[in-house]
């Protein structure tokens, strides 16, 4: 026969739930609880820049080229490489925009390849393949946005006036393509890499609602499979004043860093309606810390209660 009193476990364990136990160990048990709701954002953080930073370490290659039109089926027309990408993202009715798209037409484009896209649907030059750039490869959520050789971001009117300082402080060097030129209505590249090439069609695109023009906004894209090393993009070279750039890299989801010296500041946002809303494209990435609250919510509770209940008793005894 089992002699339950000398089970050290059980023993243990039924006296650690007597009313002296638990008076003893509850500021130990609220030391631990609070200890554990503080260091878990902390190691979720850690984890979190450390994928990041494992996703930094293996980023695509990416090359650049521009080729400003027109360019005659007669005549051979080498593309140049930029210094540098940028990619902003806006909207015709964004009021906040202006002042970033003022600032886009003071830049040196011989040296910068920029390209203006409208991934809203509210305004009448959306592209959707703008949005899937905005939405699937760079997980973007506001307007308006500067993504930068495609690793760097500017979110907000107030963080792009950093565009300058940011540009100066960046060592770029694009690579990956061997060589590109278009001659006779065809484009011919060549490279060592396996990514397929991407044509952006931009044009001089006037505003919606103001007296402007966006010189560069995307109106057409395509993509040419790595296996193949000539096409005929004749269609977009005819009587047109617009530019194309050439871009390299692997069609993925691509990580981003911030470049502003302020990161965590305001995000300017312009809506009015929840129409406005489709912007924001909601990734499911609050989940997690959703969850982990309520988790440790419940369990605290039972020692909050037991607390409680200790509280009365105690001043139950001292009457």
């Amino acid at each position: 026969m089992v002699q339950w009193s000398r089970v050290p476990l059980l023993n243990t364990c039924l006296r650690n739930l007597t009313s002296d136990g638990l008076k003893k160990r509850m500021p130990m048990m609220m030391v631990f609880l609070i200890s554990s709701m503080l260091i878990m954002p902390f190691s979720a953080a850690e984890n979190e820049n450390d994928n990041t930073n494992s996703e930094s370490d293996s980023l695509d290659i990416l090359d650049v080229f521009v080729l400003d039109l027109p360019c005659n089926d007669n005549e051979t027309c080498e593309p140049s490489r930029p210094e540098h990408m940028i990619e902003y993202f806006g909207a015709d009715w964004c009021e906040p925009c202006e002042s970033l798209e003022l600032l886009l037409e003071t830049l040196d484009f011989e040296k910068i390849a920029l390209m203006q896209h409208h991934p809203s649907v509210l305004d009448q030059s959306y592209l959707n393949h703008s949005k899937n750039k905005f939405e699937n490869t760079y997980r973007l959520l506001f307007i308006p946005s500067l993504v930068i050789n495609s690793d760097s971001l500017l979110t907000g009117s107030s963080q792009g006036m950093e565009l300058n300082q940011s540009l100066a402080e960046i060592d770029n060097n694009f690579s990956g393509i061997d060589n590109l030129s278009v001659s006779k209505g065809m484009v011919y590249w060549n490279t060592t890499t396996n990514y397929n090439l991407t044509i952006w069609k931009l044009e001089s695109v006037k505003h919606e609602l103001d007296n402007r023009t966006l010189p560069f906004l995307a109106v057409d894209k395509m993509t040419i499979p790595n296996y193949s090393r000539e096409q005929n993009i004749s269609m977009w070279l005819n009587d047109s004043t617009s530019r194309l750039i050439f871009v390299l890299q692997e069609d993925k989801i691509q990580p981003l860093q911030s470049l502003s010296t302020s990161p965590t500041g305001e995000k300017n946002l312009n809506y009015e309606s929840n129409e406005d809303y489709d912007l924001l494209a909601y990734d499911g990435g609050y989940d997690i810390a959703l969850i982990a609250f309520i988790g440790l919510l419940l369990c605290l509770m039972p020692a909050l209660i037991w607390f409680r209940k200790l509280q009365k008793q105690d001043a139950y005894e001292s009457e």
